[in-house]
């Protein structure tokens, strides 16, 4: 059960990855979800503070430090009632993670291995930088952008229109294009 202090209502049906650092209280945790049912719902809690990207995650009575980073891009969450049809319940942006948060991570804000190690540091390997172009070449191309969308020709430029018609040799039965007479 997720709760803010502040307004101290339940909060639910957005769907998290919770990571633990500390295997064994993963393990722990797994182990309860899975055995106790609808008693695990007492042992278990998410508290949030007022700023939202913190908070403690109790269980059994213990508080474990618990921050909530972004994910480098967004994740789909899908559910299946026949095991044959995957309906699409949410999107995944955030991770809350369970124990000491990583310098980098932090400081960014943005978890650095996404949802699996293979999208280790996938900001910087996939996604381009931006291109660093001066504005006024961006002012320069849009100018010439908008004489051709009202007739004209960009500056030290001329268009010329040739009319041309689709012709085929009688003879050999090739097509080719031809000046329109």
């Amino acid at each position: 059960m997720a709760t803010n202090k502040k307004h101290n209502r339940f909060v639910a049906e957005e769907p998290y990855i919770l990571r633990i650092r500390d295997p064994e209280l993963a393990q722990q945790i797994r182990s309860t979800l899975q055995n106790e049912g609808e008693a695990a719902k007492r042992k278990l809690e998410i508290i949030f503070d007022d700023s939202n990207v913190a908070g403690v995650l109790r269980f059994e009575g213990t508080d474990y430090q618990l921050t909530i980073l972004n994910l480098p891009t967004i994740a789909e969450c899908y559910k299946t009632y026949d095991d044959v049809n995957l309906v699409k319940t949410g999107d995944i942006g955030q991770v809350l993670v369970v124990g000491p948060c990583l310098e980098e991570e932090c400081r960014v804000g943005e978890i650095i291995d996404g949802v699996t190690p293979p999208m280790r540091n996938a900001r910087e390997r996939v996604f381009r930088k931006p291109i660093d172009v001066p504005k006024g070449m961006v002012a320069q191309v849009e100018s010439q952008i908008l004489d051709i969308l009202n007739g004209g020709a960009p500056q030290n430029y001329k268009f010329i229109d040739h009319e041309e018609v689709w012709q085929i040799n009688p003879a050999t039965g090739k097509g080719f294009w031809a000046p329109a007479k």
